[in-house]
């Protein structure tokens, strides 16, 4: 497996329409959740960074498709949350648009990291995404947010929500924090062997 340098961001693209997939030709990992589940922070962490991708108290912020080109090697997507209550009709059509269109047309996504806040477990929303991914054939793996939180009894009562995907394609989940770093390393290991797995695919 190739080493990759999480340091090097070489590029940072952001759209607020995606009509340029054509242009695009690097694997892609894609980071999506609802909003506030702490993407941006651990994007920060994963990348050694402490504000490349900005981080706020405010839930909904990330309103663009971000791109960060890493190493030459592969793109970390960062699409915007969902399930904002506060986001106006209208953002949340923008948004709902723009969702669908990047997982329907991108044809170097490999797989979708679909983050959940790990106090609060799969909510209804979780679900109705979760389906989406399916219907379009998309691959998925979980990445529980904020474990410092939890306890490891706790811990093990949120895996047994999950027995239900326990079947899929490719069932991963990962504990992460970006204040303890439980689960970072782990995350960058697991992305680099499956951009290499479909590398040697082709």
């Amino acid at each position: 497996m190739k080493s990759i340098n999480f340091n090097f961001i070489e590029k940072v693209l952001s759209f607020k329409k995606f009509d340029i997939q054509k242009n695009l030709i690097l694997p892609e990992v894609c980071f999506a959740g609802r909003s506030n589940v702490g993407k941006s922070s651990l994007i920060n962490s994963l990348l050694n960074r402490k504000n490349i991708a900005r981080t706020s108290k405010k839930p909904g912020q990330t309103k663009t498709i971000l791109y960060y080109r890493i190493d030459n090697y592969f793109s970390l997507v960062d699409v915007p949350g969902y399930g904002y209550a506060e986001t106006s009709k209208k953002n949340v059509t923008e948004i709902s648009i723009l969702l669908n269109e990047y997982f329907t047309i991108s044809k170097n996504l490999k797989i979708v990291c679909v983050l959940i806040d790990s106090r609060h477990g799969l909510k209804k929303i979780d679900l109705e995404f979760l389906s989406f991914l399916e219907k379009n054939k998309l691959i998925y793996m979980f990445i529980l947010t904020k474990s410092d939180k939890l306890s490891l009894s706790n811990k093990e009562k949120v895996l047994k929500t999950f027995s239900q995907f326990e079947k899929k394609r490719f069932f991963k989940i990962i504990f992460t924090s970006t204040k303890t770093k439980e689960g970072i390393k782990e995350l960058r290991r697991d992305l680099l062997q499956i951009i290499s797995k479909n590398e040697n695919k082709t």
